[in-house]
């Protein structure tokens, strides 16, 4: 893609006889990347805003209206390969009284260190590592405790409660509530759907290089934070027998145990337009 200082997605534009979503992710970006790079972001605010379908309502953050999530997205030089990766989430919610869309999303970040960015792209895996922290900025992992969806937190077995989660889960062959990570420490645990469950799932706590699939569960996840969804954009998914054997030298731990999520300001009420 050519090099621009933004990229606002547009739902069902590629190869899809679907009208175009009224949800955009906007992507601005601040230096750092290279084209390759920014078309990671821009095919990720593309796979998420096919599944993610409904208007938010507008809001103002710093004189400037957003509809319907901003993310703001650069490379920088941080500390090289394999150590910090960055910096990503949400740093603006919608105001309480923004109903079926309180708390949710209205502007996020995303840093990464360029070393970083250079690795994921040679070895394949760019373009899910994008779409995975672009989840975390729309609230997967990051607003589960907050929007009451996040029980066992602390107890060695946490678990996502959201109904429509817990059905998609159910028809995927589990039981209960959906299982949540609970190993890797700080910004991995509790914060992703758990790796020995779920495995190259787009969500869970690590990656595989490249073929992470966004399932109907992540999908209905996102209903259950506020969303209106299509859960028919997912992504075809299954859980695995078993965790394939030697996994752990065929993957890479994702960038959630190695980024800073910044603090989220909860916008006031006179935010909202309309």
């Amino acid at each position: 893609m050519p090099a621009a200082d933004h990229y606002l997605s547009r739902s069902g534009h590629a190869a899809q006889a679907v009208a175009e979503s009224p949800f955009t992710i906007e992507v601005r970006f601040t230096g750092g990347l290279s084209d390759r790079q920014r078309a990671a972001f821009a095919s990720a605010a593309d796979r998420w805003s096919q599944v993610i379908v409904g208007d938010l309502p507008s809001v103002v953050v710093d004189g400037e209206t957003i509809d319907d999530v901003l993310i703001v997205a650069e490379g920088a030089d941080i500390d090289g390969t394999g150590q910090v990766l960055g910096q990503a989430g949400p740093t603006h919610l919608r105001p309480e009284s923004a109903g079926v869309a309180a708390l949710l999303p209205a502007r996020g970040e995303m840093t990464f260190d360029s070393a970083d960015l250079a690795a994921l792209q040679a070895d394949g895996s760019l373009d899910d590592v994008i779409a995975h922290e672009m989840g975390h900025v729309l609230g997967i992992g990051t607003l589960w405790e907050a929007k009451g969806l996040l029980a066992g937190s602390g107890s060695g077995d946490p678990t996502f409660t959201g109904a429509g989660a817990v059905a998609e889960w159910g028809a995927l062959g589990g039981s209960g509530d959906v299982p949540v990570e609970n190993t890797g420490g700080p910004g991995t645990a509790e914060g992703h759907w758990r790796e020995s469950v779920f495995a190259d799932e787009l969500m869970s706590g690590f990656i595989s290089e490249a073929g992470n699939p966004l399932s109907r569960m992540t999908a209905a996840s996102l209903r259950d934070l506020g969303y209106d969804v299509a859960l028919d954009a997912a992504e075809a998914y299954a859980l695995p027998a078993a965790a394939p054997a030697g996994r752990a030298a065929a993957v890479r731990r994702l960038a959630r145990c190695a980024v800073t999520v910044p603090t989220a300001v909860v916008l006031p009420g006179s935010s909202l337009l309309g």
